[in-house]
């Protein structure tokens, strides 16, 4: 969208605007002639005002003809404006069987199994607008299974559960996650639970088959065959190794000339070694306590500390014209000339870190209900994030306040067939990480919310009818850092039951 604006206004050196193709060579034509002096009225060698000759027309956010320009740009599709479209579908099934009554028919008390799966279909179509799909759809399937076993045990105050599952992505090998839980019951007002979890995130779509030219990059997704035939995994340069290889450059060509200077900086050049892109992986363990103090106080309090490795990242490449090794296995002389004459392409690829990062957390909430009938809860959540040894770069952002807290008053039946609840939120400021800052840290303030709702039953119908709000005062707060103000929510709802 900007890249197109930018090439709408654009006025050649008689003050006639150009066409798009033309606009960047036309913007730089008009920015040299006024620095070298060439341009009557304008002072030379002063790039401000140069800068502001060659800027003459623009425009500027908030005029209408802006406003125009972006209203036309959103409806083009393609590389000529920034319009996407989606036609994207899943298909989705899934299924499970209880057979516990089998096993009591069998005579096993106590004794519970559940088995399922799914299956899920993805049917891609952005006509070459994020993906490679000009010529047809993108297909691709997953499926999973899963059984989960539980036992009760010690006249049933010990339960035991234990599940496995398996899930296969056609693009992906399969990942076997297993679970496992106790509950024990040590009298009937105090409860301990643990518990152990694997998991994992398959890459979206976008993550495996996006392929967005947009002018000085390409955005490639990391599925094998969304890069196949284009040679840039197995022949490109890390981003970071080129930058040194051209300050190097620069800093010798003066003296030695530049066919000495890249031979004497080439083996600073990096060969890339990226790899295809993998699901994320968890596993985390927690505890948990829930006990009854007294006839109307109780306690909940749980502990958790997982530990996550092969973060999706995005990762800039860089492909020459030539290849990257010569015959000795070096950086190619051949290659570095490519990247000094601008026959190289950059690509945006998505793969995983190989660094591992922990996060933990705890909950304490206590509820006390009076003998009136009303309720009052209240909790507070803290959370941490350790990158460890990770490289922060590495590493996808935590985007999690510290500190939350959460406050509740109700009561079921104030008055005949109506009922209330009053809910208070409050949420430590952080810091919000994310590709729309370069990865640098955006603060995100600290707020507070007020939720409200009445309900009011109609027992004849089997009705209950609700009218609430979810930040009731309208007070307009951002959650991620770039991402609108949203105020208030007000619903109106009618169950029938």
């Amino acid at each position: 969208m900007g890249q197109q604006i930018n090439r709408t206004w654009v006025r050649d050196l008689n003050g006639n605007v150009v066409t798009p193709d033309k606009a960047d060579q036309t913007w730089f034509d008009r920015y040299a002639a006024a620095y070298g002096g060439k341009v009557a009225n304008v002072n030379a060698n002063d790039h401000t005002i140069a800068r502001a000759f060659a800027d003459q027309g623009r425009y500027l956010p908030g005029t209408a003809e802006f406003d125009r320009e972006k209203d036309r740009l959103i409806g083009v599709q393609g590389l000529a404006g920034a319009g996407i479209l989606s036609q994207t579908k899943m298909w989705h099934a899934d299924g499970q069987y209880n057979l516990t009554p089998v096993l009591k028919a069998a005579g096993l008390n106590g004794t519970e199994i559940l088995i399922g799966g799914n299956y899920r279909q993805f049917n891609l179509f952005t006509n070459g607008t994020l993906f490679d799909d000009t010529k047809g759809r993108i297909l691709y399937h997953e499926f999973g299974a899963f059984v989960q076993a539980s036992k009760t045990l010690l006249g049933d105050r010990l339960k035991l559960t234990a599940s496995g599952r398996y899930d296969k992505n056609q693009n992906f090998a399969g990942y076997f996650t297993p679970r496992a839980s106790a509950v024990f019951s040590a009298t009937d007002r105090h409860h301990f639970r643990a518990s152990y979890q694997s998991g994992f995130r398959n890459p979206t779509p976008s993550d495996q088959f996006i392929k967005l030219n947009v002018g000085p990059i390409t955005i490639l997704g990391g599925a094998p065959s969304n890069s196949a035939g284009m040679n840039v995994y197995e022949n490109s340069y890390t981003a970071a190794s080129v930058n040194k290889f051209g300050a190097a450059f620069g800093a010798e060509v003066g003296s030695v000339g530049p066919q000495q200077a890249v031979l004497n900086n080439k083996d600073k050049l990096q060969k890339s070694a990226v790899p295809y892109i993998a699901p994320e992986r968890v596993n985390s363990f927690e505890i948990g306590y829930r006990a009854i103090l007294t006839s109307n106080l109780s306690v909940d309090a749980n502990y958790y500390y997982g530990v996550y490795n092969n973060f999706i990242l995005n990762t800039v490449v860089l492909r020459p014209a030539s290849p990257v090794l010569g015959a000795d296995g070096k950086p190619n002389p051949a290659a570095a000339q490519d990247i000094l004459n601008g026959r190289v392409q950059a690509f945006q690829l998505y793969t995983n870190a190989p660094d591992k990062v922990s996060a933990q957390g705890a909950t304490l909430g206590l509820t006390y209900r009076t003998p009136g009938g009303y309720q009052l809860s209240g909790n507070g959540t803290w959370s941490a994030f350790d990158i460890r040894n990770a490289d922060p770069n590495n590493v996808a952002a935590f985007n999690t306040p510290r500190l939350k807290t959460n406050v509740t008053l109700g009561h079921r039946n104030i008055a005949p067939n109506i009922g209330f609840n009053v809910a208070w939120h409050w949420q430590e400021g952080f810091n919000w990480v994310g590709s729309f800052n370069a990865l640098i840290p955006g603060p995100v303030p600290s707020y507070h919310l007020l939720d409200a709702q009445v309900s009011y039953r109609l027992p004849a119908y089997k009705t209950t009818l609700k009218l609430g709000a979810s930040n009731l005062t309208n007070k307009y707060v951002v959650q991620a850092y770039g991402s609108p103000a949203v105020g208030g929510l007000y619903y109106l709802s009618l169950t029938f039951n």
